[in-house]
């Protein structure tokens, strides 16, 4: 039998579907980690405000529902549920007056998002009532950042574990804000409005209605679908996508963030339990401003930290994964019917 070489949904990359060497969960299972609710040298742990810069956004809890505020006159609010600070060490920083927008510099915003005063609260295993905060605190900072005119996209990202990239160990995600659309981004938004162009239809809602019936789907609920995409490029890689199109964070509703809530934590609870708590990154990849909604459909994709490329990979573009797509769905699909029901 042949290995299969897959071509992405969006992007003209290619994947290579090495059935031959092929490996199972155990394969790749982390060793277990130790867990604390509180590290006392963790800046984003409670009483340790101070070693961050000033928060942008701190949800906090009030009689009426939740407050929103801004860390301000060298205050820093304490009781919060989610904090978002600048990144001390930002890729990308706001312009300076009277700077123009053509330098070519690092003009934008690098923020981390706080997901819980609570320092290990893994999002597979967090409450739902917190991943809400979490989405909102989401939309709230996509909302102020797509309306700053140097602007282009906005990247909301996560990276899980020291392998994937993480330096702190307290559970947090990061928000930059670029002058540009990245390439990434930019190939799919124009592959989705080809297709657009040629059928009237958008290529993930349909994408969407043959994955639901093929061996690659894990998981669904009323809002949202979860799959492993034809041309994974890493090991037990899956997707999160609302079911009805939506182009960015900003349409989900009350419903639909709760909804969203459920499906990071049983599809992150499932990744979690299969191969005892990975290294993972994943991201959001949404359209980039009011015009292009319509042709671009929002998702979450998660790639698992397991392998490393290698020469092949970095010089050729062409990845090889290990694991078919349609044997971690099947993985993911029992591991998260044998997960323990709230």
């Amino acid at each position: 039998m042949l290995n299969d070489i897959r071509k992405d949904y969006l992007l003209d990359r290619w994947v290579v579907i090495a059935t031959h060497r092929g490996r199972r969960p155990t394969d790749f299972t982390q060793k277990k980690k130790s867990t604390s609710n509180r590290d006392i040298s963790c800046p984003f742990c409670p009483g340790n405000e101070r070693k961050t810069p000033p928060a942008v956004l701190v949800y906090l809890k009030g009689d009426g529902g939740i407050i929103k505020k801004a860390d301000t006159n060298g205050t820093r609010h304490q009781g919060w549920l989610i904090r978002c600070v600048p990144n001390l060490y930002s890729a990308f920083s706001p312009p300076e007056r009277g700077e123009s927008f053509k330098t070519g510099k690092a003009v934008g915003h690098h923020e981390v998002l706080v997901e819980s005063p609570i320092h290990n609260e893994h999002p597979g295993v967090a409450r739902i009532s917190q991943l809400i905060h979490v989405i909102n605190g989401y939309s709230d900072r996509l909302r102020i950042l797509l309306k700053k005119p140097y602007v282009k996209y906005v990247s909301i990202f996560r990276n899980h574990g020291l392998d994937a990239g993480a330096s702190l160990s307290h559970t947090h995600s990061q928000i930059i804000a670029t002058p540009t659309i990245p390439p990434t981004p930019h190939n799919e938004l124009e592959a989705c409005k080809k297709f657009h162009k040629e059928s009237g239809n958008c290529i993930l809602c349909e994408v969407i209605q043959k994955e639901r019936n093929s061996p690659r789907f894990i998981w669904e609920n009323e809002s949202f679908i979860a799959f492993a995409p034809w041309a994974a490029v890493h090991p037990f890689e899956f997707w999160i996508i609302p079911k009805e199109h939506q182009g960015t964070l900003l349409e989900l509703q009350h419903k639909t963030v709760e909804d969203l809530a459920n499906a990071l934590k049983t599809c992150l609870g499932g990744l979690n339990s299969l191969l005892n708590d990975p290294p993972y990154n994943f991201g959001f990849h949404m359209a980039p401003n009011k015009e292009t909604k319509k042709l671009y459909h929002w998702h979450l994709e998660v790639y698992p930290k397991l392998t490393i490329w290698a020469g092949f990979e970095k010089s050729t573009g062409i990845y090889i994964n290990v694991v078919p797509p349609e044997d971690s769905a099947q993985n993911m699909r029992q591991t998260i019917a044998n997960l323990p029901q709230d």
